[in-house]
């Protein structure tokens, strides 16, 4: 209070006024009662109604409409104290700190209240800030609402083509058994199955002692129940899995001879419209798993005549920025055809606008003629997937110790549509970096 009676301390604009009202009980004139997230008891919650009904007609029609609320207290039975925080927080302030974990039930609320700023702040949250971090907190709330199948579909996107960071995230150890059977049952995850294997058991060790289980073979497998039926033994190195899985007297001779019959199920793998590598087949376990197959963008054009008076071209980096959310997996660099068959050592690096690397790989290369145009060169892949977002610039370069050369009659493209994804090259002069290869997210809106 004794801020508001000093005129030195006293803000100086409206809107540090109203964010010292936020969450005040100070000519509060209105209380909610919901759920505190941190307890399970009930909270009460001090508003001002003037503030709510001003950015909410649905809260001015509460106050101040003619049926309306006449007691100091609004018990609300379909909000918990962290999301109606975040919904009062824009309110008195146009801002809100979203998380995977909230996000979904302050949309909820935003759209009951018609708060429309709120609603388009949380939808971009959806479709920028998903991540292999987060990805599983949001597929958990997913399952309190409805109408989130391409929510659902967005997030296994993510889970498919960055399997591997998916599992190292924390929040995978707080999932459900049910979301660990929807997980090990899709065929397109992109993740050696020793690797998910493993995986699976760190899971299960952290339920068992979260239980306060003994450490015996029967409560692991009882904690992850139907998913250990869905480990698929590999094709290739199928004796080292056998005496891992031995190892781990989880799984059982006989259950590791067993055959399994994996047959297609939308379901099993994500419902994704995107497309998925051709199966191959076993005698013995004829479904294995197979990652999404990538897109590839193309920057290039071929059989152009030569411009007149050539630029001088840097060719050892260029730069993208995409309209949309997507995972890089790798890059095409292309070579004139008089090195064909030519094997290169290349040192490729991702990094951000920022000029933060992201991603780097050395590997040799042998040049060949492949690719979306046939052209002479070479795919580059990260160790893993990368999730760009929309907006910043994306930075692509290369080290080779021998000079790769560039084909003659080859065009640029300073814009370029793949998928639905928009691609924009600021730097379209580079031409040795002819296809972007990606993955594709699924559409929310």
């Amino acid at each position: 209070m004794q801020d508001f009676l000093n005129s030195k301390t006293l803000a100086c604009n409206l809107t540090e006024r109203n964010k010292r009202m936020f969450n005040n009980s100070l000519m509060s004139d209105v209380s909610f009662i919901v759920k505190d997230n941190a307890t399970g008891n009930k909270a009460s919650i001090p508003a001002h109604k003037y503030v709510l009904s001003i950015g909410s007609p649905v809260f001015f029609r509460m106050f101040y409409g003619e049926l309306a609320e006449k007691s100091g207290f609004v018990e609300l039975v379909d909000a918990d104290s962290e999301s109606l925080l975040e919904i009062l927080r824009f309110l008195y302030s146009d801002e809100c700190k979203l998380t995977a974990r909230c996000v979904l039930r302050v949309m909820y609320l935003a759209e009951k209240y018609m708060v429309n700023g709120l609603l388009e702040i949380c939808a971009d949250f959806l479709m920028n800030e998903i991540d292999a971090d987060n990805v599983f907190e949001v597929l958990t709330q997913c399952q309190n609402f409805r109408d989130t199948e391409k929510l659902q579909q967005r997030c296994w996107n993510i889970v498919d083509s960055q399997t591997r960071q998916c599992l190292h995230a924390k929040n995978f150890m707080e999932i459900s058994q049910g979301m660990l059977n929807d997980l090990v049952r899709r065929d397109t995850l992109n993740i050696d199955e020793q690797e998910l294997f493993e995986a699976i058991l760190t899971w299960a060790e952290v339920k068992r002692r979260t239980s306060c289980l003994e450490s015996k073979p029967q409560n692991i497998k009882q904690l992850i129940g139907d998913a250990l039926s869905q480990i698929r033994v590999p094709q290739t190195e199928g004796p080292v899995f056998f005496n891992f899985a031995l190892e781990s007297e989880i799984l059982t001779p006989e259950s590791l001879t067993k055959p399994r019959f994996f047959q297609p199920n939308c379901s099993h793998h994500g419902s994704s419209t995107l497309p998925v590598m051709k199966r191959e087949r076993s005698s013995q376990f004829p479904w294995q798993r197979r990652a999404l197959k990538p897109f590839r963008c193309c920057r290039l054009s071929v059989n152009e005549p030569p411009p007149l008076f050539a630029p001088y071209e840097r060719t050892d980096s260029f730069s993208f920025i995409t309209d949309q959310a997507i995972c890089i997996s790798g890059v095409r660099i292309i070579s004139s055809e008089r090195k064909v068959n030519d094997t290169y050592t290349v040192t490729t690096k991702l990094f951000e606008g920022n000029r933060s690397c992201l991603s780097c790989v050395q590997a040799t290369y042998s040049v060949k003629y492949d690719g979306a145009e046939g052209l002479p060169g070479f795919d580059v892949y990260f160790n893993e997937p990368i999730l760009v977002k929309p907006g910043p610039k994306y930075f692509i370069t290369i080290f080779c110790p021998v000079k790769l050369d560039l084909l003659q009659r080859i065009g640029k493209k300073d814009e370029v549509n793949c998928e639905g994804v928009n691609f924009y090259f600021p730097d379209s002069s580079h031409r040795q970096f002819s296809e972007l290869i990606f993955h594709p997210l699924v559409h929310l809106w």
